[in-house]
């Protein structure tokens, strides 16, 4: 983003995807296809995916469009996820079996998945931001925030195999949403002067959580589901996780813009939505009047404080669900 525009966050992909596709084309062998057995659930599959783009939509227009066309496409996306289980109870080989939700392991691993990632999702997007648009460093610096986090991710995971005979999956989960939610608050404590070296230390931290937290949730997912579920299970497991990312980041969207946009109000015209943007880029920052920039600074910091807070609302949430199980359980080798 220093040097090239920001089509190159996805032309950089292009070169990577063509090795994978020429890697798989030459080495993947496909096994022998197997007689036909249940019917596909094509209506079940296809309201799925319809409802479940109707609500996401509705949810990227919260702020943007009039509410009445916020509601009725979540209606219309509730009606049609309704229907689609309507239509998977009768289907010879569901696309979501409904006996999945009768698992309580497995509904506890799915909720856990979700509640934390649209947690987690708030550091990896709005801490380089924090990095840009309050301390004045480049795109390359605010990237580097998250180098730490991605090193102990790799620790935690590798940590995983040898406690979780001696810790159980719960004990791991609470050892992992803590060290995330140590990340929040310390970004929290150190306010809107947080010096750099505090952001890549409690990027560490959240990327110790996110290896620990991850790594036996897909594990459980999988062992806690019945053998002939583990597929559909683990796909609706992953599928939870995107669709967790996608709407958190809607609804931080929505902090953030209404914190700026109260801001903006405050200050009858002097400040502006588009100087607060230019704000997060350094190369652009100096061209803004030097007397403002600490007010808009404050302002800024206002719409990260808030999600970040959000953040921690939501790893709170999932620390009240699991430490209890954890106290309960025993410590049982996963399979």
């Amino acid at each position: 983003m220093d040097t090239l525009s920001w089509h190159w966050v996805f032309y950089v992909n292009v070169p990577i995807a063509l090795l994978a596709i020429t890697l798989v084309a030459i080495f993947y062998q496909s096994p022998k296809r197997q007689a036909a057995g249940k019917p596909v659930d094509y209506l079940g599959a296809c309201l799925l995916v319809v409802s479940l783009v109707t609500i996401l939509v509705a949810v990227q227009l919260i702020g943007s469009a009039s509410g009445w066309l916020v509601t009725l496409l979540l209606v219309i996306g509730l009606l049609l996820l309704v229907w689609m289980v309507r239509v998977d109870s009768q289907a010879a080989d569901p696309i979501v079996p409904s006996r999945l939700f009768k698992n309580r392991e497995l509904v506890i691993d799915f909720l856990l998945f979700v509640i934390i990632w649209g947690s987690f999702i708030a550091f990896v997007t709005y801490i380089p931001m924090w990095a840009q648009g309050l301390l004045g460093l480049s795109a390359l610096l605010g990237g580097m925030t998250q180098i730490p986090g991605a090193v102990t991710n790799f620790i935690g995971s590798e940590l995983v195999p040898l406690l979780q005979d001696r810790w159980g999956k719960y004990w791991l989960v609470t050892c992992g949403a803590a060290t995330i939610f140590i990340a929040f608050v310390g970004i929290l404590l150190g306010g809107q002067r947080a010096p750099f070296w505090l952001l890549l230390l409690m990027g560490a931290f959240e990327g110790f959580g996110v290896g620990l937290v991850f790594n036996i949730l897909q594990i459980s997912v999988q062992t806690d589901a019945e053998l002939r579920d583990v597929p559909i299970a683990t796909s609706l497991g992953y599928l939870l996780r995107i669709l967790s990312q996608t709407l958190m980041a809607a609804v931080y969207g929505v902090i953030l813009n209404q914190e700026l946009f109260r801001g903006v109000q405050k200050y009858h015209g002097d400040i502006t939505m588009r100087m607060l943007n230019k704000l997060s880029n350094a190369e652009t920052a100096n061209q803004l009047p030097h007397a403002l920039v600490p007010t808009m600074r404050q302002i800024l910091y206002s719409g990260y404080r808030n999600i970040v807070i959000a953040a921690v609302v939501l790893i709170v949430l999932s620390l009240l669900i699991v430490v209890p199980l954890a106290l309960r359980s025993h410590p049982q080798k996963v399979r």
